[in-house]
């Protein structure tokens, strides 16, 4: 049974920390170096990073933290991202033995001497002791961070990550009695570890566990590029969701007191996937709309000890706009799921298109947080080797192309806190059609559908109505996101309605209209 007295004071001291501890639970602070959420607490909160409204998006690794220079060059892959426009990076620390000796031998390396963040009890016996964090280990990670930093590559950094105990890992995992010389996880023995048996009678289980995230934050704490995902992809198997709940509030809570015994100039920015949480209150496994009132996805972002919204399913354009409103928090969709249910990668260069208008999609989305998967895939004849990751990604996709065409363009915004979802497009091309606006901007970006690419338009209008646009002098500017800017002129508006003509384009194309001084 639970220990009653010991989670009246966790209790208490969550209320502590809801009520008294504004600057980092509410995300009230004041604009800063590094990455903040302004407007919090509202529908219009969004990401800001030294100063600047942020777009964070890119293909990189997420195994970044189990391999070594000979498997992975970091460096190579930082400096290529950077110089492409792309600027975000998922990835979780190891902790299943056979995982990382399984993603060493796929990407050509040897598994001698792995390194794992606890220490080995002794070299190859696979035995870990879970009180000992592996120094080495950790300088390399920090190490991999700082750099991130130096490249102004955000990281999503995903603190647990559920399939290392998943029974296919299991085999593999630090916390199996058969991988540790701890006691204290011999009652695992023989069954897949349950996040909620940490909260049962093994309070020294629980703590190492509360160790393990505290580390991660001491380690991290003074990066201004890093915000954090309690963990990814938790599912529905845990028997015991009332104590799983109790267990995600005890470890946010430890973060969050760690974080504040650190950081008195930034607030921290965690949240928690809830992308596997499939037949958890939801009426279905792409959960579109919005989630139940009572439901797990529900609980899950109504808690005050997150501050985003992080979701690693399908991801649609009005549940990142619903979702937003109802609990008005940011909405980060990981792992590149289009609404039609397919992930893309840069690894396969035929997926050009469909990254291009997934990013732009759901950059109208009001979406700041993106990546690309860059797995999967074969190597093309004479192409880099077949590994899935120490390959130089240059050149691979002509996707990269597309990418700085991106960041040109969000670099050009001048409103984008006030840019909203006002406005329509009356009549005008594509399946796909978004319209932002705000008193000095607005931008309409029309696309063929989900999964079709090559799709010609013709020459045509467009009509759009209902923005909050003043009248006035304004430059209108043409984009081609696969060719960067076709033209700019100058036209007079006089209300909330315009229509511009549009030239020939292939699958997708983009029209910003930018006010002039007053």
């Amino acid at each position: 049974m639970l220990n009653a007295r010991r989670y009246f004071g966790r209790f208490v001291l969550s209320v502590y920390l809801v009520l008294f501890l504004p600057r980092s639970l509410s995300g009230q602070s004041e604009q800063g170096e590094g990455l903040h959420l302004e407007r919090s607490g509202t529908e219009q909160v969004y990401f800001s990073y030294n100063r600047k409204p942020l777009l964070s998006f890119g293909a990189q690794c997420d195994f970044i933290f189990y391999l070594r220079e000979s498997e992975h060059n970091l460096r190579l892959w930082a400096d290529w991202a950077s110089d492409h426009g792309m600027n975000h990076i998922r990835a979780y620390p190891p902790l299943s033995w056979r995982l990382l000796e399984e993603v060493i031998k796929d990407n050509g390396g040897k598994v001698d001497n792995i390194a794992l963040p606890y220490v080995e009890a002794s070299a190859g016996s696979r035995q870990f002791d879970l009180t000992r964090f592996n120094p080495d280990w950790w300088k390399d990670f920090r190490a991999k961070c700082e750099y991130l930093q130096t490249k102004g590559i955000i990281l999503h950094l995903l603190m647990w990550s559920s399939f290392h105990v998943r029974p296919n890992q299991w085999k593999g995992s630090l916390f199996n009695p058969d991988n540790n010389i701890n006691s204290f996880a011999d009652h695992l023995k023989g069954s897949p570890f349950k996040i909620h048996s940490l909260l049962t009678e093994h309070e020294e289980l629980a703590e190492v566990q509360r160790n393990w995230f505290r580390e991660l934050i001491e380690q991290t704490y003074d990066l201004d590029n890093v915000y954090y995902d309690l963990v990814h992809e938790i599912e529905p198997r845990y028997e015991n969701w009332e104590d799983t709940k109790l267990w995600i509030r005890d470890m946010s809570l430890a973060i969050r007191q760690k974080w504040e015994q650190l950081n008195t100039e930034r607030p921290l920015i965690l949240g928690m996937d809830a992308g596997k949480m499939n037949g958890m209150g939801f009426p279905n496994d792409q959960h579109a709309g919005i989630p139940p009132e009572g439901s797990a996805i529900d609980w899950m972002f109504t808690r005050p000890y997150f501050d985003v919204l992080i979701y690693g399913r399908s991801h649609f354009v009005e549940n990142a706009i619903q979702w937003r409103r109802k609990y008005k928090k940011p909405y980060i969709g990981q792992e590149c799921f289009d609404d039609n249910g397919l992930t893309y990668t840069y690894r396969r260069p035929t997926d050009r298109v469909h990254i291009r208008k997934y990013l732009w999609k759901f950059m109208m989305a009001k979406c700041q947080q993106m990546d690309i998967y860059m797995k999967g895939g074969s190597a093309r004849p004479g192409g880099p080797p077949g590994f899935n990751l120490n390959y130089n990604p240059r050149g691979w996709s002509p996707f990269e192309k597309d990418a700085l065409i991106l960041r040109r363009f969000w670099e050009s915004l001048i409103d984008y806190p006030n840019l909203w979802f006002t406005g329509a497009i009356e009549m005008g091309p594509g399946t796909h059609q978004y319209v932002l606006s705000s008193p000095r901007e607005a931008v309409i970006y029309c696309s063929s559908a989900t999964g079709i690419e090559g799709q010609k338009f013709e020459k045509q209008t467009v009509h759009a109505k209902g923005l909050t646009i003043r009248p006035g002098n304004y430059t209108v500017e043409i984009i081609e996101p696969d060719a960067g800017l076709l033209e700019s002129r100058r036209i007079e508006l006089d209300g909330s309605s315009f229509e511009i003509g549009l030239p020939p384009f292939l699958d997708d194309i983009a029209v910003h209209l930018i006010k002039l001084s007053d």
